[in-house]
């Protein structure tokens, strides 16, 4: 998932029109499957229905991947003056 997930933000970041429901170029199927003996997903996503939460929302101390969010936010981005949230 890794790849895929990177390649995502990649795309976005080079404003390309790339989503989770695009497909896994054939050729990197093939490479996985010769390399490592197994079927790599077909779609970038894995034909699961995503959706994303704005942090305009709110933060939910309950929900495991906002609390790792927010530690690393908290730890990470002052040192590098990223985040206006935190002083």
């Amino acid at each position: 998932m890794v790849p895929r997930a990177w390649t995502l933000l990649v795309a976005v970041a080079a404003g390309a029109a790339l989503g989770p429901g695009s497909e896994v170029p054939a050729a990197w199927r093939e490479y996985v499957l010769e390399r490592h003996g197994i079927d790599a997903p077909r779609l970038m996503g894995d034909g699961a229905d995503t959706w994303w939460r704005s942090w305009e929302v709110g933060y939910d101390p309950d929900d495991d991947l906002d609390r790792t969010v927010m530690a690393t936010r908290k730890a990470v981005f002052p040192l590098h003056g990223l985040d206006p949230w935190f002083d």
